[in-house]
């Protein structure tokens, strides 16, 4: 995600490829343009006098032509427009909706080739969890590595205020632990209640791991 603001009003690109951008200034006709990279084709392993690497090749400097781009492409991206500034929009609570596919199957093709339908006992919908747009950001959802588990991680997008934030599961949570990023128990924290993500510093993410 990548934006545009002057505090009273702004314009976000959301993108689920690649996460180059540049912000092109035009001073003549006093706007600003944004440059987004769709896609890259590299024609050499590595270059020298990068502006990161200056004097010494960021790799070995050979030709590498398979590395370039190569058939059919297909690049999504969506614009967003928003009021104030980024962290009162929500923008990237709405960036992370973007780019979260729905998961769905069509169940008429399924049941096309079978002569005895089993009973549907599966909700035609569901949702594990909910939470607000506002204060923390959904940042992973994932099986625990070791464990019978979820664990589930936030972030505070504002560099500036502390925010804190809830989740509801529509599940009993039977456990609520607050982890690192390896998910081993964070030691001496204060124990939250569940479903609480507590208060989050600016720009700190935790993460939890969370039983039914």
């Amino acid at each position: 995600m990548r934006r545009l603001e002057d505090g009273q009003a702004g314009m976000a690109i959301m993108s689920n490829g690649l996460r180059e951008f540049e912000v092109i200034a035009d001073k003549t006709e006093q706007r600003d343009t944004f440059a987004l990279t769709l896609f890259r084709g590299v024609g050499v392993l590595g270059k020298e006098n990068l502006l990161l690497r200056p004097g010494r090749p960021s790799g070995i400097k050979i030709p590498a032509p398979d590395s370039q781009t190569r058939g059919k492409i297909v690049c999504n991206f969506a614009l967003f427009g928003f009021a104030g500034d980024h962290i009162k929009a929500n923008v990237m609570a709405e960036a992370r909706d973007n780019v979260t596919p729905i998961q769905c199957y069509n169940k008429i093709p399924f049941n096309a080739m079978k002569l005895n339908v089993g009973e549907q006992n599966l909700p035609l919908t569901y949702s594990l969890l909910s939470t607000d747009k506002s204060g923390v950001v959904l940042s992973v959802l994932k099986k625990a590595e070791d464990q019978d588990a979820l664990i589930i991680r936030v972030y505070n997008p504002s560099e500036t205020t502390a925010v804190s934030g809830l989740v509801n599961f529509t599940l009993p949570v039977t456990q609520w632990t607050e982890t690192l990023l390896d998910e081993t128990p964070k030691a001496d924290v204060i124990a939250l209640p569940l479903e609480d993500f507590g208060t989050l510093a600016p720009c700190q993410a935790k993460t939890f791991l969370v039983k039914f």
